[in-house]
């Protein structure tokens, strides 16, 4: 067994050896212009911000035809076209759905996915840039193209073929899934880029890498039914190679992507989660080795629970009823413990120091136990199911989970890497917290207006309704509005920052990265956990130094800063302690 001076000193040689890429990777960074780094970059920080970027813009498409679908709804219950006619109203909700979801949130866990990875792995490289950047645009390209398919393209319809979509809507999707496996694959690339042989990936990293597991391999069925349905008589393009697809297996290929999709946003805010938590709770989570066995138990089921929107469907009896019904449960199991670790890690709340970043993964994680609560009851029992999700509480499920949970959590984690991410402080904290407050308040009133309509019986997927349901999508109305409302004042607290921010001071390592990795091994060291099977060590102050090449064997390592003039000590060699690395001058 390796002594622990040992462990440090291979760790600072990988450490100095990923250092001297990354100054390689920087040195092409400074020849490329502005333009040119829109359409490809290599640095991990830019291939972030590019993603947070997109998602900022797709927010703002889909929140605006969010908003036209609650103004038409909130104004008439007669179908009058007020704002929108019926069939746009439609549309409306197709690409409101599309945009959310594949745009602002899938981008959001991307840029979250490349930033913190690197970073915590010390590595701080991409692996396979030119497919992240090229997954990047040709997703994006997809998704466009099928905001582009008319009237056409009425999403919560289309689900149930053999309706007819736009050609533009099955080559868009089957674009944007190419993407996203493009972007997953690196991802992943870059997990094990900054993996060593015999040492346990950070948790957070964990988790990711699990999301995009599940995902990658759930988009294949839902790619089968795109291309079965384009090279069909449904397709429009004249290629008939396939019948039109049988409506019972093609809903059964694409619910096992499409839940796991309502998944994706949530493993990897989880993994953030349990990155960012101990920081303000100034102690490791309350059980790493439980935190870490949640990782499999929520990839099984995540990939399973799928099956309860089959319940109506004549499929196999064990796997339609009983596994429907056990997997949609039992799926609450790994969530409530998951909390749990949540909330005995921060302790008492009135001892935090409390910053808009924490209200929205705390209200994250409240939110994600209320939407828990509403759907148990229901979703895994076929007798209810079928009724429920044809109801307007189904919606409300769905946007406690989305917006005001996976969204509204992801947001808190942007607000506290933020400044790290682009080098400067939020602007103004009191915008965050009236975007905090707005964010809440307004969601809080849609889901809450939703779900009492839902309980009365109010149909989704219309456009007219009796006057008695009228009272709900008013409220709905409101709350959207103040939404939407709440979503300019961040990005114009955003572009405040990124144009008169304080700028803040840079280290190799952000340090928020290298608290939260000495505490996870001072959690694991607790637990029993060997030395050499912990993550690396990163420096404590967050500054990487490069080695002497020629030093490298020697018993005593010297080093000097990155992008420093290697020198060699006149003294004695480094301290190495508890990842503290100092290099003698």
């Amino acid at each position: 067994m390796a002594s622990r001076e040992e462990i440090r000193r291979r760790e600072l040689e990988q450490l100095s050896e990923w250092a001297r890429e990354y100054e390689e990777v920087k040195a092409r960074e400074a020849k490329r212009s502005a333009l040119v780094k829109i359409f490809y970059t290599e640095e991990y920080k830019m291939l972030a911000l590019k993603n947070i970027l997109f998602a900022i813009a797709w927010l703002f498409v889909g929140g605006a035809f969010a908003l036209f679908l609650r103004t038409q709804a909130g104004l008439c219950s007669q179908g009058l076209p007020v704002i929108v006619c019926p069939q746009y109203y439609f549309q409306a909700m197709t690409n409101h759905v599309m945009d959310m979801i594949f745009g602002a949130v899938f981008s959001t866990v991307f840029a979250v996915s490349f930033y913190m990875i690197p970073a915590l792995n010390g590595s701080r490289l991409i692996k396979w840039p030119k497919i992240a950047n090229a997954g990047l645009w040709i997703a994006t390209i997809g998704l466009f193209m099928m905001n582009l398919g008319g009237v056409e393209n009425q999403y919560l319809f289309t689900f149930l073929n053999p309706l007819k979509a736009s050609p533009t809507w099955y080559i868009g999707y089957a674009l944007m899934v190419i993407g996203e496996w493009m972007e997953m694959a690196s991802v992943l690339g870059t997990s094990f880029l900054g993996r060593i042989q015999g040492k346990l990936v950070p948790t957070a990293i964990g988790f990711i890498v699990m999301d995009m597991i599940m995902m990658a391999l759930a988009n294949i069925s839902v790619f089968i039914d795109t291309i079965w349905s384009l090279l069909s008589p449904i397709g429009g393009i004249g290629l008939y190679l396939f019948g039109v697809p049988n409506a019972e297996i093609w809903k059964g290929l694409f619910w096992f992507a499409d839940h796991p999709l309502v998944y994706f946003a949530p493993y990897t805010l989880t993994g953030a989660i349990i990155a960012i938590v101990p920081l303000y709770a100034k102690r490791p989570i309350y059980s790493v080795r439980f935190a870490r066995w949640l990782i499999p138990v929520l990839f099984v089921l995540g990939a399973s629970v799928y099956v309860h929107h089959l319940v109506d469907d004549p499929w196999p009896l064990i796997l339609r009823d009983i596994f429907a019904q056990t997997s949609t449960a039992l799926i609450a199991i790994p969530f409530a413990a998951l909390w749990l670790l949540f909330f005995i890690t921060l302790g008492d709340p009135r001892k935090l120091k409390w910053d808009v970043g924490l209200a929205f993964i705390y209200a994250a994680a409240v939110w994600n136990i209320v939407g828990g609560i509403q759907a148990e009851p229901t979703q895994p029992t076929p007798s209810v199911d079928p009724t429920v999700h044809n109801t307007i509480w189904l919606p409300s499920h769905f946007h406690i989970m989305l917006a005001l949970y996976s969204v509204g959590g992801l947001l808190g984690v942007l607000y506290v890497v933020g400044p790290d991410l682009w080098g400067r402080k939020w602007y103004s904290e009191k915008l965050g917290w009236l975007h905090f407050w707005g964010w809440e308040a307004g969601m809080g009133l849609l889901v809450t207006s939703f779900a009492i309509g839902g309980f009365y019986g109010a149909i989704r997927r219309e456009v007219a309704w009796p006057a008695f349901y009228e009272v709900y999508y008013q409220m709905a109305m409101i709350g959207g509005w103040l939404a939407g409302f709440a979503t300019i004042i961040f990005a114009y607290n955003l572009i405040l920052t990124l144009l008169y921010g304080e700028k803040v001071k840079q280290t190799d390592i952000p340090l928020w990265a290298v608290q939260t990795i000495a505490l996870e091994r001072l959690g694991m060291r607790r637990e029993g956990y060997k030395e050499e099977e912990m993550p690396i060590a990163l420096p404590a102050d967050g500054m990487i130094r490069i080695l002497i090449p020629e030093e490298r064997s020697s018993e005593t390592s010297v080093a000097t800063p990155t992008g420093a003039k290697a020198v060699k000590s006149s003294t004695g060699g480094d301290k190495l302690e508890g990842g503290t690395i100092k290099a003698n001058k």
